[in-house]
């Protein structure tokens, strides 16, 4: 047992050993926010901004916080009893009217896997970072929260301890797209959402170029980026495009979105994540263009392939035995078998499609999987991407993908043999 003049000071406060104890396994954050306390936000200076906290109170009464728990009065000052964190959440967590939520079993559990956390990321190797990337915008006018916490927490789970290369923000590599004119694309006419999607693509695509070109590609230069971990939330075509950017040569982890948690922790493989296949779903010869269409979190029908696109050859990439469905992906070997079969896909028509010039790419896919596909498509070996949307109910081309940083929505126009492959 420790002795209680260890514990205490002669001010009746924690001692210098104790309150370094604290300091210590808490790793200099708040154990209920995480955030750190020896930098101001404003001034960017070292400064101490950590409170210790007692879990049960100093006094045995009511008056001092959760102070008539029959801990012995000679533990209180223990680190055990001491939480590092905000003066903010020090108040809350004290105040009478809150303390049925902040009960003794509750800070003892938070305190227990904050520091239980900082012990683990703090014993992994530097061969364990991961600089994080997050691109943000919203689906069908959804947004989801994707903050650095979260993206840590994911990366975290998966035994990596997470880098982020600060931009002016303090958020790391972050391409945020939520504030992008057209990014809703409610204009009521074909002809005007298709100028507005040509427009909005091309702002997107240089917000992903210059994260990609001004942040993260120099860091790889300088051998301060070694491992990658994208997290991403926008439409598909952007998550084709934001793959297709990303250096080869790099080590990358994916992640994707679960929706009956809202986490972004890969699941443990459950034995029943399917496997992938691409078949010819239309045989004709192989012309310039070809078609496939990927049915993986939903299902595409023939009928919903624009007319200026069904007598091309086509192919349709889906899962094996499993059905389509917006939760498919729930486990990284799921990703990582559909990163295969996709490989095994352009290899094939490395082989079988020696005139193809252009793919044009019908995609119902998990956002991961979108990020995949840009990624394994090889801009000198394979032929260009042409990313379509569902838009009102069609799907219209809307990006074309290079993966050489020429990417645009201009260029759709004399797709699929001189049509805009607008009418459908």
């Amino acid at each position: 047992m420790k002795s209680k003049d260890r514990m205490r000071g002669a001010s009746g406060k924690p001692s210098e050993p104790v309150r370094r104890e604290v300091w210590v396994r808490s790793g200099g954050r708040c154990a209920l926010c995480n955030a750190y306390l020896l930098e101001g936000w404003m001034s960017g200076r070292t400064l101490n901004l950590g409170e210790l906290a007692h879990i049960v109170g100093r006094g045995n009464n009511t008056r001092s916080p959760r102070g008539e728990h029959p801990l012995d009065r000679a533990q209180r000052e223990n680190p055990d009893n001491l939480m590092l964190l905000c003066a903010d959440q020090h108040d809350e967590v004290d105040a009478a009217s809150v303390l049925d939520l902040f009960t003794v079993e509750k800070l003892r559990r938070i305190k227990q896997e904050h520091e239980d956390r900082i012990r683990h990321v703090t014993g992994l190797g530097s061969d364990r970072a991961t600089t994080v990337v997050r691109m943000v915008g919203s689906v069908h006018g959804n947004q989801v929260e994707l903050s650095r916490q979260t993206a840590a927490a994911a990366v975290i789970a998966g035994n990596r301890y997470p880098l982020f290369l600060e931009s002016y923000a303090r958020h790391g590599l972050e391409v945020d797209l939520r504030g992008v004119q057209g990014e809703s694309l409610a204009v009521p006419c074909a002809a005007s959402r298709a100028a507005d999607s040509r427009a909005y693509y091309g702002i997107a695509t240089q917000l992903v170029d210059d994260v990609i070109e001004r942040q993260l590609r120099p860091g790889i230069r300088r051998d301060a980026v070694r491992h990658v971990s994208v997290f991403g939330f926008a439409r598909l075509p952007l998550l084709v495009h934001l793959g297709s950017r990303l250096d080869d040569t790099v080590p990358t982890d994916i992640y994707q979105r679960h929706r009956e948690d809202e986490s972004w922790v890969w699941r443990e493989e459950d034995g029943l994540a399917p496997s992938f296949t691409a078949r010819v779903d239309h045989d004709v010869p192989a012309g310039s263009d070809a078609v496939v269409v990927i049915n993986v979190s939903g299902a595409i029908g023939v009928q919903e392939v624009p007319i200026s696109l069904r007598g091309m050859r086509r192919w349709e990439i889906r899962p094996v035995g499993a059905p389509t469905g917006p939760d498919i992906m729930r486990a990284r070997g799921c990703l990582e078998r559909f990163t295969g079969a996709l490989r095994g896909f352009f290899a094939e028509l490395e082989a079988e499609a020696k005139t193809l010039e252009r793919l044009h790419v019908l995609p119902a896919l998990p956002m991961s999987a979108a990020v995949v596909l840009g990624r394994v498509h090889h801009p000198q070996v394979h032929p260009q991407l042409v990313v379509y949307e569902r838009l009102a109910g069609r799907y219209v081309p809307t990006l074309e993908v290079s993966g050489d940083g020429g990417a645009g929505a201009e260029a759709v126009t004399g797709a699929a043999g001189g049509s805009s492959g607008w009418d459908v």
